[in-house]
């Protein structure tokens, strides 16, 4: 019986760590590939324009919390979000308590400075998706998370 009930808790917090670390394919609900009207319906008040070769639907201080968000579609498709937080809003929040919020949405994640030793990003993937959160330590105003159709 303790035997049981052992392997009943352990499988209860495994399952209880794996739903915790699921990523959503797309952004906020909105799944990847969904094309640029949609996206325009569902994140109001932007403004399109181009970076590079992508197109891009742009979203300037959506929130309080939000100084921008920025839409990127391949072929008129959604491929990529990028979210910049306010540096108030950091600042007043805490870095840490944004990655702790981020953490318990998607699983542990794993740390990377590697490309940039000033920068510190905590990224989680699977097959479909991968979502890099990125700060500096000391400037609250370059937090940005990323989130990237493979």
């Amino acid at each position: 019986m303790r035997t049981i009930i052992v392997l009943f808790l352990t499988t209860l917090l495994c399952s209880s760590a794996a739903l915790a670390a699921t990523l959503f394919a797309g952004y906020a609900g909105t799944p990847w590939g969904a094309d640029i009207h949609k996206v325009m319906k569902e994140f109001p008040k932007g403004e399109m324009g181009t970076m590079g070769e992508m197109v891009v639907y742009r979203q300037l201080t959506p929130n309080k919390q939000i100084r921008q968000r920025m839409f990127g579609f391949e072929n008129n498709k959604l491929k990529a979000v990028s979210v910049s937080f306010d540096g108030n809003y950091v600042k007043k929040t805490g870095i840490e308590k944004l990655l702790a919020e981020h953490r318990k949405a998607y699983g542990e994640g794993t740390m990377d400075n590697s490309k940039a030793p000033h920068m510190v990003s905590c990224v989680w993937e699977n097959d479909t998706t991968r979502i890099a959160f990125t700060y500096a330590p000391k400037r609250p105003d370059m937090s940005v998370v990323n989130y990237t159709r493979k």
